[in-house]
C-alpha cells in the first residue's frame, strides 16, 4: 500500500544498483555536453562571429570582385619624343606645338627648378616627359584634350598627368622664365617696329609701336565659384586677358586673372605699360587701342571743364567713336588705324592657335584655388609661345 502511495505521488518506486546509478549519470552528462557544443557551434553568436570575420576579410582585400587589369597601349609621348623629335619635326610640332630646338630650351630653362625635385626614393618623370604631357594638354580642346584621352596618349595615369601638368606650370610662371619671355623691346627691336608701322600707314605714325587688345579665353562649364560674374558679353562664361604685342607679333605684356565679365578698360589697368606709361611711351610715343580703350583719364569730368585737357591719356590713341566716327575725314582715320591694328587679332590668333586649349578651358572653377589654377595656365601658355617665338626667329 505505501509503494502505491508513493507511486501516486509521482516518486518511483524502482529500486537501481549504485552502479546502474553513475552509469547512467556519466551518460546523461556527455549527452547534455554535446547537445551544448552543436548548440554553440550553430547558434546566433557563432553565425555572427563567421559573418563579421568574412566582412573584415572583405574590406581588408579592398575589392569585392577580382581586379581585372586593362593593358596599356604603348606610349605615343615617348614615340614623339625619341622618334619623331630626330625623324619628324613637323609632327612633333603637331603633338607639342613647338619646334625640337624650342622644346630643348625651354627644358635647359626649366630643369633646375625645385618643383622637379623631390626627396621621396621614387623619382619623378623625367623633365622632358613632364614638359611633354604639359605642352599636349596646352595644345588640345575638346575632347582630345580630356583627361583620359592625355593618359592613353601618354600611357600614365590620370593623377600623374595632373602632378606633371602642375608642376610646369609652376616652372614656366617663375620670375626667371617670364621676364625673359615677356619682356620689353629693346632700342632695336623698339626701332624695328616703328619702321614698320611707318611703312604700313605715314611718318607721323611712326611713334605708334605697339599695339593692345582683350580677349576671352571660353570656359568649358560654368564656374561653381562666383559663376556669374564670368559671364561675357558673348554669352559665354570665360576669363579675360590682355595682350600687348608688337608688329612682328611677339607679345611684350599682358594681364590675366580677371572675369570675363570685366571690361577691357578696366582689365588694362592691370598691365605694366597702364602702370608704367611715363617710362615706356617716352618722346611723344604711343599705343594703338581700340574705340573700348579710356584715351581721357576722366572723361566726365572733362566734358565739363575743358581746362582740364592735361587729363587726356597722349599715349593711347584709339578709333573715333559715335558721333564723330561719321565725320568722313575721321572716317578715313579710323579705316588707316584699323589696318594697323588688325596685328593685334593676328598675334591673339598665333597663341590660340598654337595652344587650342584658350578656345576652351577645361578647368572647372569651384574655389579661389581652381581660379588661381585656371589663370596660371593661361599665364603659363603666354609664357611658352612668347619664349618659342624668340626662339624660332
Amino acid at each position: 500500500d505505501s509503494e502505491d502511495e508513493l507511486d501516486s505521488d509521482g516518486y518511483t518506486s524502482w529500486d537501481y544498483s549504485s552502479e546502474d546509478a553513475d552509469d547512467e549519470r556519466s551518460e546523461d552528462s556527455s549527452e547534455s555536453q554535446e547537445e551544448d557544443e552543436v548548440e554553440q557551434s550553430h547558434g546566433p553568436r557563432r553565425l555572427r562571429q563567421l559573418v563579421q570575420k568574412e566582412v573584415e576579410i572583405m574590406f581588408s582585400r579592398r575589392y569585392e570582385q577580382p581586379r581585372t587589369r586593362l593593358p596599356r597601349a604603348p606610349s605615343l609621348l615617348h614615340h614623339t619624343l625619341h622618334v619623331w623629335k630626330n625623324t619628324r619635326p613637323d609632327r612633333f610640332r603637331t603633338n607639342l606645338r613647338v619646334d625640337p630646338m624650342t622644346f630643348d630650351k625651354i627644358v635647359a630653362k626649366i630643369i633646375d627648378d625645385p618643383i622637379f625635385a623631390n626627396d621621396s626614393r621614387n623619382a619623378q618623370l623625367p623633365v622632358e616627359e613632364q614638359l611633354g604631357v604639359a605642352l599636349f594638354r596646352f595644345g588640345h580642346d575638346g575632347n582630345a584634350a580630356s583627361m583620359q584621352k592625355v593618359a592613353d596618349w601618354t600611357g600614365l595615369g590620370k593623377g600623374t598627368v595632373h602632378l606633371c601638368t602642375r608642376r610646369v606650370i609652376i616652372a614656366i610662371t617663375r620670375p626667371h622664365f617670364m621676364q625673359d619671355a615677356v619682356r620689353m623691346p629693346t632700342p632695336a627691336e623698339k626701332s624695328k617696329a616703328k619702321a614698320w608701322v611707318q611703312k604700313h600707314s605715314c611718318r607721323a605714325w611712326r611713334n605708334g609701336w605697339c599695339f593692345v587688345d582683350g580677349t576671352l579665353v571660353p570656359l568649358c562649364d560654368r564656374p561653381y565659384w562666383f559663376g556669374q560674374s564670368y559671364f561675357d558679353r558673348k554669352q559665354n562664361y570665360s576669363l579675360n586677358i590682355q595682350i600687348i604685342n608688337l608688329p612682328n607679333l611677339h607679345i611684350i605684356d599682358f594681364a590675366y586673372g580677371h572675369t570675363g565679365s570685366i571690361h577691357d578698360s578696366t582689365a588694362w589697368e592691370e598691365t605694366r605699360c597702364a602702370q608704367e606709361h611715363n617710362k615706356i611711351f617716352v618722346n611723344g610715343e604711343w599705343i594703338w587701342a581700340d574705340s573700348a580703350y579710356p584715351v581721357c583719364s576722366n572723361d566726365e569730368q572733362l566734358r565739363r571743364n575743358l581746362s582740364l585737357i592735361s587729363k587726356i591719356n597722349t599715349w593711347i590713341v584709339a578709333p573715333y567713336k559715335k558721333p564723330d566716327r561719321d565725320i568722313p575725314e575721321n572716317e578715313v582715320f579710323n579705316n588707316h588705324l584699323s589696318m594697323l591694328r588688325i596685328r593685334s587679332e593676328h598675334a591673339i590668333g598665333f597663341l590660340k592657335g598654337r595652344f587650342h586649349s584658350l578656345k576652351g578651358l577645361r578647368v572647372y572653377i569651384k574655389n579661389e584655388k581652381t581660379h588661381k589654377i585656371a589663370t596660371y595656365w593661361i599665364a603659363a601658355c603666354i609664357g611658352i609661345h612668347a619664349f618659342a617665338m624668340l626662339c624660332e626667329e
